[in-house]
């Protein structure tokens, strides 16, 4: 099952994919609640195959996932896959890329999250996905458009 979310920010598309695909610093604009942080795991480059370990909080819980870059492609694709890890619970693949397309001046972003497994439990944790998901992307126009990157 993949889900898409959009938003619209008023910034160049290059400045929003530089501090996008700048993994650790996800945690700055992540929904607050998920106390997201992102280490690099292979070092320096941003390149596909760097890989990095996330720590987090998903509906309270406890979560842990290994990421691995698949695409770079400065300033329009960023994507990378993830299986997420929880204790008691069987491991989770995603995918989420990240796509931004230049617009009326500004950047439309879409962010597209893949896999999961199981379709049933994708429809009934939709609602917290996408609350998570918009949560996240409206922090980041907020950061983007408030000049704080």
């Amino acid at each position: 099952m993949a889900v898409t979310f959009r938003i619209k920010i008023d910034a160049p598309p290059e400045r929003i994919f530089d501090y996008l695909s700048d993994l650790p610093r996800h945690g700055e604009w992540a929904n607050p609640k998920a106390s997201l942080r992102v280490d690099p795991v292979s070092g320096g480059t941003l390149a596909p195959g760097a890989t990095y370990r996330s720590q987090a909080k998903f509906v309270g819980k406890a979560v842990s996932a290994d990421l691995t870059v698949t695409a770079v492609e400065r300033p329009s694709r960023f994507a990378f896959s993830l299986v997420q890890h929880q204790e008691g619970k069987k491991d989770v693949r995603f995918e989420q890329t990240f796509t931004l397309t230049p617009q009326d001046g500004g950047t439309v972003v879409e962010k597209q999250v893949g896999g999961g497994g199981n379709p049933i439990v994708g429809l009934v944790a939709y609602p917290a996905i996408r609350a998570d998901a918009m949560t996240s992307l409206r922090n980041l126009k907020a950061k983007v458009e408030g000049g704080q990157v």
